[in-house]
């Protein structure tokens, strides 16, 4: 199974997930009100789009420039060294519209202005 498919196999799967929340004859006397309903969906939602943000992030071709890439930075246009392992990239928490994410990006300093950058790649 490509990795595509496994992850549409786990999407149909959360997805599903958020259905019963709603549907399934246990779950109904917890969704009486309008308010009830509307908060079990806005958290079911909210699940499923953190879910597919940070599956998409994990596969971004740009997370990762190939270690050889000249990256400049971007305050003074300087070449940049990348920190850090050469093995593992630096864990970035974001706060995004769809919640709170991790990304992984590759760390540089800029030599000349001690900028600190992550770029995202060409």
């Amino acid at each position: 199974m490509s990795s595509h498919e496994q992850l549409r196999k786990e999407f149909q799967e959360k997805a599903g997930l958020a259905f019963d929340a709603m549907f399934c004859s246990d779950q109904q006397e917890q969704l009486i009100t309008l308010v009830q309903r509307e908060d079990r969906v806005l958290q079911k939602g909210a699940e499923l789009q953190a879910w597919l943000l940070g599956e998409h992030l994990k596969v971004d071709p740009l997370a990762d420039p190939a270690a050889s890439e000249a990256l400049h930075c971007p305050k003074c246009r300087c070449l940049g060294v990348r920190e850090g392992s050469e093995k593992e990239p630096v864990p970035r928490r974001v706060t995004t519209r769809a919640g709170k994410q991790e990304v992984q990006r590759w760390k540089y300093r800029c030599p000349s202005c001690r900028a600190v950058f992550f770029p995202l790649g060409r």
